[in-house]
């Protein structure tokens, strides 16, 4: 569960909420252009740093110079040091006699067409140019040119589709205030688009696990835009459809107005999967998915080529697939329990992805994915959170349906003879079949765990007002129809939005949490 402020909590039990919100921005552009860039400059200041131009995730610093009205009498800008060593993050800073320019290299023509780039020049000082030019080029040729006049922003998104490339130049001509350095904080190749709820037509957000790692888990939104301008539509020759591709990423936020500001927490991190948008329609439909996306593939010839020795636990497994395949900023955090845990080899049979799960399983683990982009494989923790779905936030009463009795769990996993653990007289056989399980102790183990969980025979559902902090498998308390509160692990979140959060959950009941 995310954490927020006690006030975020406070209002959440409010018969009426304050004004709600949501955020999803959306790099349009090619995978892998930006990492392949590499960045210079013409001239530079002393302590400018183009190449951190391309990461948009760092802190910008406020340095106190020569300029009109960048002093540091006031408090508000640091002193630069005398160690260059020591220079913190500015971007790119032009010297004080010239306006400024930066070249993007890569070491191949990118033929995928990218809608062209995105700037954000210094919000840090609320500055930008009011003339630049934005040129790409193949071979020193001029492919693709545009220049921007009267800009009044402090970041530009800049129309140009840039295809057959091998960099890209952006030249400052005039600064919006005389006698200032031009300045780069951010470069984005691709259009990074910002959708609000004005822009949203409908939104959905859902979650959905496995406590057994018995399936892999899914995390998705999808939502709606308008389209009654064509821009989505695929048959528009100047629309943004043509610059879509799969995997692009996307990251959502959700906000609440708490006495005037807006408190915004992650929603999660997703990649494009797929989108609709009919040419006859309004709408234009998206849909993206988890980072487990990336792990759809299976590729026998890299698994041929590793030995035994490197699959000798599953920590190993899990680690080279996620280094393997991930993309760039997701990464997998493997709990220690995996390190200890033997495994089998690989051998090409399903993908990486379900690789992975019988990974989790064997090590009586779940799989996570948070809301940074960064998959979990680890023990379900089971401390119970402060998270209540009450009587008061819900529109039905929460519905318990029971399961048949567990007699037996049975785990088959490559040995001469199943595992087999009698749980009670009668009921139903419950069969784990996994061939990463390596001896029958650890067969043993798996079925301890499956019976522990399966002993409890409910599972819960309900519709309630929403507090979008909840997260899958976390242990919340629902009241029932009668007041009692019963700790619950979520299993399954769905939430919609239509100016205000709704959601769906399903969990199973706990008969003792910690």
């Amino acid at each position: 569960m995310i954490s927020v402020s006690d006030a975020w909590k406070d209002i959440q039990q409010r018969f009426l909420l304050p004004e709600t919100f949501i955020e999803i921005d959306c790099a349009i552009t090619e995978e892998g252009v930006q990492e392949a860039a590499t960045g210079s400059a013409m001239y530079e200041e002393v302590f400018s740093n183009v190449e951190s131009i391309l990461d948009n995730d760092k802190n910008i610093a406020r340095y106190a110079t020569n300029e009109l009205n960048l002093w540091a009498l006031d408090g508000t800008r640091i002193i630069l040091p005398d160690d260059e060593a020591e220079y913190a993050d500015a971007g790119y800073v032009s010297n004080i006699e010239s306006t400024g320019s930066v070249t993007l290299s890569f070491p191949e023509i990118r033929e995928s067409a990218v809608a062209g780039v995105t700037i954000s020049w210094s919000e840090e000082y609320g500055e930008c140019p009011s003339v630049f030019t934005v040129a790409a080029k193949n071979r020193g040729v001029i492919v693709a040119e545009t220049t921007i006049t009267n800009n009044t922003t402090p970041t530009s998104v800049v129309s140009l589709k840039l295809e057959n490339y091998d960099s890209i130049t952006v030249t400052v001509h005039s600064w919006f205030l005389p006698n200032r350095r031009a300045r780069i904080e951010k470069f984005s190749i691709g259009h990074v688009l910002t959708l609000t709820k004005a822009d949203i037509l409908s939104f959905s957000h859902e979650q959905y696990g496995d406590l057994l790692s018995g399936e892999l888990p899914k995390y998705s939104i999808e939502f709606t835009l308008d389209n009654s301008d064509g821009r989505w539509n695929p048959n528009n020759p100047t629309g943004m459809e043509q610059y879509l591709s799969e995997r692009q990423k996307l990251t959502v936020r959700y906000g609440l107005d708490n006495n005037g500001t807006i408190e915004w927490i992650k929603a999660g991190t997703f990649y494009l999967s797929e989108w609709d948008a009919p040419s006859n329609g309004i709408e234009a439909r998206f849909v993206a998915r988890d980072v487990l996306e990336y792990l759809m593939g299976t590729d026998t010839s890299k698994s041929a080529n590793m030995s035994s020795t490197q699959y000798g636990n599953l920590s190993h497994i899990v680690t080279w697939a996620a280094s393997t395949l991930l993309p760039p900023g997701a990464s997998v955090v493997v709990d220690s329990s995996l390190s200890t845990t033997a495994g089998r080899e690989y051998k090409g049979d399903g993908t990486y992805a379900e690789m992975v799960q019988k990974c989790a399983n064997a090590a009586c683990c779940i799989l996570r994915y948070d809301r940074d982009g960064v998959l979990y494989v680890e023990p379900l923790n089971m401390t119970l959170t402060d998270y209540r779905i009450t009587q008061a936030l819900s529109y039905s009463h929460p519905e318990i349906k029971l399961s048949k009795h567990l007699k037996e769990v049975e785990v088959d996993y490559g040995g001469e003879m199943p595992y087999s653990l009698i749980v009670s007289k009668d009921g139903e056989q419950q069969t784990v079949t996994n061939d990463y399980i390596y001896t029958s102790s650890a067969a043993e183990k798996v079925a301890n765990w499956v019976g522990g969980i399966l002993k409890s025979r409910k599972t819960i559902s309900g519709e309630f007002r929403a507090d979008p902090r909840l997260d899958l498998y976390d242990i919340v308390t629902v009241e029932s129809k009668y007041g009692a509160m019963t700790p619950v692990v979520i299993t399954s979140i769905k939430y919609t939005f239509n100016g205000a959060f709704r959601g769906t959950y399903t969990g199973r009941v706990l008969e003792a949490t910690s």
